[in-house]
């Protein structure tokens, strides 16, 4: 059986992958293609998927695909269609939709461009201002210094991958539809874990994968935006907090 690792970013997912990379690039294909051992594997834009159709061959041709046991990325579960088979399961880690947002938001300001939207007047990155800038460049629907995959990562994100939209198509809608096809998608992944869990989380995964590992995350830390911010952030992520609401609620 391969697993597929839906990493959907801040979540954690990136330290994870770390420590998976001690399975070797035979055992663990990263399509980031780091670190260096996992260049052969990388598949850049993995996202796009379902626009460039040359990747589900990149993937298939390449001869770690037929020795992997899992592989990873920021990719929608839309390449199922590319991958999938009952010998192909998931997993994934959820996190808190308004604390997941936020993170997010201070993330891609790595993007000069975008980084220059929000930070204009600003004293640093998550001041009063910053948000007033981030809340104005959603309503303008301003779309500039961000790709479309990314800018899918400000509304009901989890939702969209779990159930496997196609990120590189700007006009995706997020239905009750949508929603039901997520939570059927989320209740037969192999394991989704929590971000607010996170060292129990890490340890379940990697045992899934029989990697020794006694990790122990330095507690939660929590992040605040302004009222006006979290109210939009609400708006655009009703579906997402449904989801993570449905997940928890389950598992109490």
């Amino acid at each position: 059986m391969k697993i597929g690792f839906v990493h959907i970013p801040r979540t954690g997912g990136t330290y994870l992958e770390a420590v998976l990379q001690n399975m070797g690039p035979k055992k663990f294909i990263n399509f980031f293609g780091t670190p260096s051992n996992q260049i052969q594997n990388k598949v850049g834009l993995i996202e796009n998927i379902e626009k460039d159709k040359s990747m589900c061959n990149r993937i298939l041709t390449n001869p770690n695909w037929e020795t992997c046991n899992l592989f990873s990325g920021h990719f929608s579960m839309n390449i199922d269609e590319c991958v999938g088979g009952d010998e192909v399961k998931y997993i994934t880690i959820l996190r808190e939709p308004i604390q997941r947002v936020t993170s997010f938001v201070k993330k891609v300001t790595t993007s000069k461009k975008f980084s220059s939207i929000l930070n204009n007047n600003s004293n640093k990155v998550g001041d009063e201002i910053f948000w007033e800038n981030f809340e104005q460049y959603i309503k303008s629907k301003n779309k500039n210094g961000l790709m479309v995959h990314e800018r899918h990562g400000f509304s009901n994100y989890m939702t969209k991958v779990i159930a496997g939209l196609d990120l590189s198509d700007e006009n995706i809608i997020v239905d009750e539809k949508v929603y039901t096809k997520a939570k059927e998608n989320l209740d037969n992944m192999v394991y989704v874990g929590l971000f607010e869990e996170y060292g129990k989380t890490v340890n379940d995964i990697l045992q899934l994968f029989n990697i020794q590992s006694n990790f122990n995350d330095n507690g939660l830390k929590i992040s605040s935006v302004p009222d006006s911010t979290k109210k939009l952030m609400e708006e655009l992520n009703q579906y997402d907090i449904k989801l993570y609401k449905y997940f928890t609620n389950k598992n109490d």
